[in-house]
């Protein structure tokens, strides 16, 4: 079974700094979401990617081994897909 991790940049607020929140969705309904702190020193995807990884290690941390790939970014340039696609032994 295949796995979709939807990133989405989020700004800053006057009492937060700005984020990345990545989650998994299931028939519109968010089943998982973790949220990281906007790494300055990483460019754009790697920031999602952290965030993505974030994701899989609070709720699925067997899928840290499995290859992780990035699909592409979103339509309105907020975030990235990325893809797990679990080997079939």
């Amino acid at each position: 079974m295949s796995i979709a991790i939807h990133t989405k940049y989020i700004g800053p607020t006057n009492t937060k700094g700005a984020r990345i929140k990545a989650m998994i969705r299931r028939d519109s309904k968010t089943l998982w979401t973790a949220t990281v702190s906007f790494d300055y020193s990483l460019d754009s995807q790697a920031r999602h990617a952290l965030a993505a990884k974030a994701l899989l290690q609070s709720q699925a941390p067997a899928l840290l081994a499995e290859q992780m790939s990035c699909a592409g970014s979103t339509l309105d340039n907020l975030g990235y897909v990325f893809t797990i696609c679990p080997e079939i032994v």
